[in-house]
């Protein structure tokens, strides 16, 4: 943790660094330019008052000595042409020498400081004991360190070339009176806790406010980092005063506040160091009074409030700030959530006046809006921890109330809002049991069940949601509506899918090995027909909505596998009752999904598919028929079956001129002829190879009939 701290702090250094850095180039940018366009109004200041003396003086002078006399002053010098080149050149010069100007002449003097503030701390803390010193003098040397830097940096701050290097002397002396005052403090107890408070207290200040009269941010950080790294080598000494900790560490984010409050340029310090006090609250913080994480949320609330109307609002730290009071409580109650929820509720009411209040102005009410709804749901979350049936009845309610409300002030924000809530209510079922699973089958109850109780809420919710939503004239409301509808559409299949499946594993229960066929092709069929949904609802609203028609496609493929696989032989075979059964619904329905989104989508590829489904059927049907009956010799029936289905489906492609039609047929003719020759004259008896040869030859010489006389 102590490794991960300090590498936090040396990040924050370097962010502040770059932003400096960037500041830095654009003064120096604007510099080069003021320079340029003094130049230039020079120059055609000299070309005006040159031309003025020709116009006063012409009938005085000759003429060939006065036009030398205006080259010579319209043109410029050469050292006048080469002013703005050297300029260029000096700043290209700046440019390729930033590389070592960075680390050089900023970062390695910072890290050299924090680098002088830690070895300090282990000269003081380890290697003291090898030298007879007393602790006064110790102490004494220490501040008189941190006074030496701190006078000698306030004198060569005001030399422009040594300024950079002076701030980080300067945070480096305060560093060092701070390490003295906590080793006082800690390791030699010449301070109690009231002087140690004081002496911090004072330290922070004086580098607050010379930092603001200097307008520098190095000095500032250097010594918010003494600040932070006390506690870290002092540990033992500190735990047993966890809420004296939190103050400071509160103390340090106020003078952060303070700071940025005046220099608003320099706002991500208030986000750096709220991370790191999080983090150090975590290791030094664990068991303190409630009020201490409260008062360090408000007066970033605060802050934001009043630097609205002069910076605006700053919504990372808004919700950083939310988010770290919320991390701190549970890092105080690990077992008592409830305690966070009324916070949350609380922070909820707060943040819900604020959002009042300020209603003017319209970017602030939408963060704190937003922050509204933040809270409402941690609420809910943590009251309803160990109840989520409870939690599913409240966000579904809450996602209704947001919709409506949206569709009321044509705002989006709700009806967004809306979604996560919706799907945060649709997560909390999932661990609920007999909603997706069932561990004891013999204790389910058809319909009137646990499942209908989670799932109408979810469903009452989504098409309630999207009535609301469909009656806007505001389109990012209706495309929020459409979300709801396909919502709608998808949990009512699921709730008949998983119903239907406990339906039938129940009643078939120890009867036979049914069940598994019946639920493979109850689920082949609610899958093609949500995938048709799917396709139809995403024909409603927009073609572009690319994702619903990947999951419609990707539902049809799943439920044309499941058919295909588990339907290739029906079972038990004694049930099996020809083209009356579950199977032919199956094959139906995915024949029907195939012509429909061929329609829908203008692709004859789906035609096909429905054309091969129907051959797959057919001979999965026959071979069962076979099966069942016990027919000696019946594969004759299945080159039979192929030629019959094949043929049927060229005539009809030849009638009604189908390419489609036509082409699936020739194909299947092919296969079957491929089949009566290779298989069916091999191992049928003479009889049955009469059979399949007189018609496969009649059949195809109707065909022939048939092609001819359309052509004709």
């Amino acid at each position: 943790m102590l490794a991960v701290v300090l590498c936090l702090i040396i990040i924050w250094l370097f962010i502040i660094q770059a932003k400096l850095m960037e500041l830095s180039d654009t003064l120096k940018e604007l510099k080069t330019h003021i320079i340029k366009d003094k130049l230039n109004s020079n120059l055609e200041t000299v070309k005006a008052n040159t031309y003025d003396n020709y116009k006063n003086n012409i009938q005085e002078t000759e003429e060939q000595p006065l036009i030398e006399n205006i080259t010579e002053e319209i043109v410029p010098s050469a050292a006048e042409q080469k002013l703005p080149e050297y300029i260029e050149n000096k700043l290209k010069d700046k440019t390729e020498k930033s590389f070592e100007n960075i680390f050089l002449g900023n970062v390695f003097n910072k890290v050299g400081a924090l680098a002088i503030l830690i070895g300090l701390i282990i000269l003081i803390k380890i290697v003291s004991p090898y030298f007879v010193f007393t602790p006064e003098l110790k102490i004494t040397l220490g501040y008189l360190a941190g006074i030496v830097m701190t006078i000698w940096a306030l004198k060569i701050h005001y030399k422009e070339n040594l300024k950079n290097f002076s701030e980080v002397l300067l945070g480096t002396g305060f560093g060092a009176m701070f390490i003295s005052t906590y080793c006082a403090s800690a390791l030699f107890n010449l301070f109690n806790m009231p002087v140690t408070i004081t002496v911090a207290t004072a330290l922070l200040l004086a580098a607050f406010y010379l930092a603001d009269k200097l307008k520098t941010v190095s000095m500032l950080v250097i010594s918010l980092i003494a600040a932070y790294i006390n506690p870290i080598f002092f540990n033992s000494e500190f735990t047993v005063f966890p809420d004296f900790m939190f103050g400071y560490f509160i103390f340090i984010n106020l003078l952060s506040i303070i700071f940025t409050y005046r220099n608003s340029s320099r706002s991500i310090i208030n986000t750096i160091n709220l991370c790191i006090t999080f983090l150090a609250s975590l290791i030094y913080c664990k068991d303190i009074n409630i009020a201490g994480p409260i008062i360090l949320w408000a007066s970033y609330i605060t802050y934001d409030m009043i630097t609205r109307k002069i910076s605006g609002s700053d919504k990372i730290l808004n919700y950083l700030n939310f988010f770290v009071f919320i991390g701190i409580l549970l890092n105080i109650y690990p077992d008592e959530h409830k305690i966070i929820g009324y916070c949350a509720i609380g922070c909820t009411f707060v943040y819900a006046l604020i959002t009042y209040l300020i209603k003017s102005d319209r970017e602030v009410f939408k963060n704190y809006l937003q922050m509204t709804f933040i809270a409402a749901l941690i609420f809910v979350y943590f009251i309803c921890e160990n109840d989520p049936s409870i939690r599913c009845y409240i966000w579904t309610a809450e996602a209704v109330i947001l919709c409506y409300f949206a569709y009321r002030y044509r705002f989006k924000i709700p009806a967004a809002w809306a979604v996560g809530v919706w799907g945060a209510a649709y997560c909390s079922m999932l661990p609920v049991d007999g909603v997706f699973a069932i561990k004891n089958i013999s204790g389910f109850v058809p319909v009137w069940n646990i499942r209908l109780a989670m799932f109408a809420p979810v469903i009452i919710s989504s098409a309630v949601s999207y009535l609301f939503l469909k009656k806007s004239d505001k389109k990012s409301l209706l495309n929020l509506s459409e979300f709801f509808n396909f919502a709608c559409i998808t949990s009512i299949y699921l709730y008949i899918g998983l119903e239907l499946n406990n339906i039938i594993n129940f009643y078939y229960m120890g009867i036979n090995t049914s069940s598994q066929f019946i639920s493979n092709m109850t689920n082949s069929i609610l899958g093609f027909v949500y995938t048709v949904n799917l396709k139809r609802f995403q024909k409603t609203i927009s073609d572009s909505y690319s994702i619903i028609s990947v999951i419609a496609f990707l539902t049809g493929i799943s439920a044309l596998t499941i058919l295909i696989f588990s339907g290739s032989h029906y079972k038990p075979i004694d049930a099996y009752i020809p083209l009356i059964n579950i199977r032919t619904a199956a094959f139906l329905s995915g024949v029907a999904a195939s012509i429909l989104y061929a329609k829908w989508t203008q692709k004859q590829i789906f035609k096909y598919f429905a054309i091969i489904l129907g051959f797959i059927f057919v001979h999965y049907e026959i071979v069962d028929v076979i099966s069942k009956y016990v027919i000696t010799n019946g594969s004759y029936l299945v080159s039979l079956s192929w030629i019959l289905y094949s043929g049927i489906v060229t005539a009809v492609g030849i009638i009604k001129n189908k390419n489609y039609l036509k082409n699936c047929g020739i194909g299947l003719c092919i296969l079957s002829i491929i089949r009566i020759f290779l298989y069916d004259l091999a191992n049928i008896d003479m009889f049955y190879k009469f059979i399949a040869i007189l018609s496969l030859g009649i059949i195809l010489m109707i065909l022939s009939y048939l092609y001819n006389k359309k052509i004709k």
